[in-house]
């Protein structure tokens, strides 16, 4: 078995790689750390996320609709308790304050 040790970076897939990196940089406060052709490194807190053109992302209707998202870590003083919206290709995104996910782990 492997043994992971954490997590290097995690990939959003979008559309127009210019419009998604202002949203991320701009409205989350992420610092691009490098563009590609196909792709923008971003820094988020001390980790890494990856945005790549090419796959269509998918697509809610609803916020609400699917469990499947991304979760970024923000100061409690900084928003309401919890929000859940969507990236400009239809990614779900959350910003949350960690006090506690929910998980009983034994």
């Amino acid at each position: 078995m492997i043994k992971t040790q954490g997590v290097v970076h995690f990939s959003l897939p979008v559309t127009d790689l210019e419009r998604s990196g202002k949203f991320y940089s701009e409205l989350l406060g992420m610092k691009i750390v490098q563009k590609t052709p196909r792709m923008v490194f971003l820094m988020c807190g001390g980790d890494f996320l990856i945005l790549a053109k090419g796959h269509a992302p998918l697509k809610y209707d609803s916020d609400k609709n699917s469990p499947v998202h991304h979760a970024f870590k923000v100061a409690a003083e900084d928003f309401e308790p919890e929000a859940y919206f969507l990236d400009p290709d239809g990614n779900k995104l959350e910003i949350h304050h960690n006090t506690g996910m929910g998980i009983k782990m034994e």
